[in-house]
């Protein structure tokens, strides 16, 4: 028997056996629907994990309170559009309790006092409604920025005590303007496609198809079956992304002006080898990415988590690809909060300033189309640590405070927004405060385990905290995933090898940059720990042309090094190459 405190949700469909009596095919059709692309979706993006159905309902476990009633928010408040045209006596609606308690795990089923709580909150929420414990709204506190509407003690069937119940407040027709503030991003309507309609959000929707099983095996069903599973749980983290596991209604053409994309795959058994095949194509059913996996069908499970690592992660950089290449195709009149969002993000690494001030100008347009909007937020707090990491002469107190406060907006407006998590570990990092840079690096990980940049800058963390075996499997596992990796990533992974001694290992990654830029200056220390002093001083002079600013003692003043024996290692290569004091 396994006992553990969690999280719980209930939920169940109002007037279920109503609705049956009506249409019992029609029923069972449209709660199918719901449940694989709304309810397992959001569900997975929250990361909860359903722990038993039962007929319409069903009981979820989540790690935290506001997971879980954000995802409930997400579920109801896209419930609402999918019923709109729905008439009212055959709509499906959904009533959800959340309550803390405890769940026992015994022979296959769950019980406990946390999950009976929770059922019997379920039962009193308003249809198309959440309610939730006391002891839920005193956890949530006010972080969320989400209403409450106090229901007062009530009796539960079969709970002795009476409980105090709280309802989430969903709209503004329920409570007061001055009452609420804006809602985190994940809790926003999400962007979604029914009737043929195109709903306009801050996120681009991903369909994912099953993928086909072209092996003749029907034992291989399972195995197709699993690995698109596998895909949309990892894909659900991205935040931008809204996944829905089936192919769209929508034909070419009639997407309006929200972008969506298709994933497509298939499963071909070959002798002791399976061939797994994916490809990417927009609403136009134009190529965008394809690629092909070949694997010793040795172990089915390690072939699953493979797929579920390298997928997700070649499409998250190739999504983005195609947007950012969508929106420089735009004329900025046309330019709304998302957008304008990635036409600056387009921007917010290059290093000419007059870059970096167009790109504030698009985040701070963005903020103005859409204030609830958490992601230019994030795009003026990178602006701040972009200066930081590659300009000694900006003011580090200055950078970071800016960076900090930007980047603290966004996590208001949306918790879960791995960026935001990933920007405060740097701030924090380059702050010298580093178990709570490692405590935001791990939470963002947790978030979007396979955010090819949010590697590569953990690596450059880790590095910095002398954890350098850790740095270099982690950047290495970044350039494996992404398949346009930019050079930055082997710049971060050769300065852990530079740290650990291996000088020719960090030079052969160095030497496949396109454009070093800041990177000159391990290059010309790492020419200089060789001996190659004539390159090494050919680099230290790229460096200042770039960084005319650049001296041994500002760089060692701010660079955020927990072992100083790595930062003198460091300091040794700069003035054999004689960089200036």
């Amino acid at each position: 028997m396994e006992q553990k405190l969690s999280v719980i949700m209930a939920s169940d469909v109002v007037g279920y056996s109503r609705l049956m009596g009506i249409d019992e095919r029609g029923t069972l059709s449209a709660l199918k629907r719901h449940r694989q692309e709304l309810l397992d979706v959001k569900i997975a993006l929250h990361h909860g994990r359903i722990i038993k159905l039962i007929g319409d309902g069903m009981l979820t476990e989540f790690r935290t309170a506001e997971e879980a009633v954000l995802c409930a928010v997400d579920i109801q408040r896209e419930m609402r559009m999918r019923n709109a045209d729905v008439p009212p006596g055959r709509r499906i609606e959904f009533r959800i309790g959340i309550n803390i308690g405890d769940i026992l795990f015994e022979d296959d089923d769950v019980y406990g006092d946390g999950v009976n709580v929770a059922s019997r909150i379920e039962t009193i929420a308003k249809p198309g409604g959440i309610a939730v414990s006391a002891s839920m709204r005193d956890t949530l506190g006010n972080r969320l920025n989400i209403g409450f509407e106090d229901a007062g003690e009530q009796a539960l069937k079969n709970i002795e005590r009476p409980l105090r119940i709280f309802n989430v407040i969903l709209d503004d027709g329920e409570t007061p303007q001055r009452e609420r503030a804006p809602a985190s991003a994940s809790a926003a309507p999400s962007a979604s496609i029914q009737n043929d309609q195109v709903v306009e959000s801050n996120r681009t929707i991903l369909y994912v198809s099953r993928f086909s099983n072209l092996s003749g095996d029907p034992d291989q069903e399972y195995f197709a079956a699993g690995i698109a599973e596998d895909v949309v749980a990892a894909l659900s983290r991205f935040s931008r992304l809204n996944v829905i596991v089936q192919p769209p209604r929508l034909e070419p053409g009639r997407a309006g002006s929200t972008p969506y994309y298709i994933l497509e795959g298939s499963i071909r058994r070959l002798g002791s080898r399976v061939r797994v095949n994916a490809s990417l194509t927009n609403v136009l059913r134009e190529n965008i990415w394809a690629e092909k996996y070949d694997f010793d069908l040795v172990d089915v499970f390690a072939i699953q988590d493979e797929l579920a690592q390298s997928i997700p992660a070649a499409l998250n950089v190739k999504i983005e690809e195609a947007e950012r290449q969508r929106v420089l195709a735009k004329p900025a009149t046309a330019l709304r909060a998302y957008d304008l969002y990635l036409r600056g993000k387009h921007l917010q690494h290059s290093r000419r300033p007059e870059d970096a001030g167009i790109a504030k100008d698009m985040f701070l347009a963005a903020i103005a189309d859409d204030p609830s909007y958490p992601r230019p937020y994030l795009g003026l707090a990178w602006l701040e640590l972009v200066k930081l990491k590659w300009n000694e002469s900006v003011d580090i107190d200055t950078a970071l405070a800016t960076a900090f406060t930007w980047a603290s907006k966004a996590l208001q407006l949306n918790p879960t927004e791995s960026d935001a998590h990933h920007a405060l570990g740097v701030i924090h990092l380059w702050r010298g405060e580093a178990e709570r840079a490692i405590g935001c690096y791990d939470r963002a990980r947790e978030l979007a385990p396979y955010n090819c940049d949010l590697l590569a800058e953990y690596c450059d963390a880790l590095g910095y905290l002398g954890r350098l075996e850790d740095a270099i499997r982690i950047g290495e596992m970044a350039v494996r995933l992404n398949p346009s990796r930019p050079d930055w990533y082997l710049w971060d992974i050769a300065a852990s090898k530079y740290l650990s001694g291996d000088y020719l290992g960090a030079l052969s990654l160095l030497e496949k940059m396109t454009e070093p830029g800041p990177a000159y200056r391990l290059l010309a220390a790492t020419y200089a720990q060789l001996g190659r002093l004539e390159e090494a001083r050919r680099a230290a002079s790229e460096l200042l042309k770039i960084n005319p600013d650049f001296s041994i003692e500002r760089y060692t003043s701010r660079a955020p090094y927990r072992d100083k024996a790595l930062l003198a290692r460091y300091v040794e290569g700069l003035r054999l190459a004689g960089l200036p004091e």
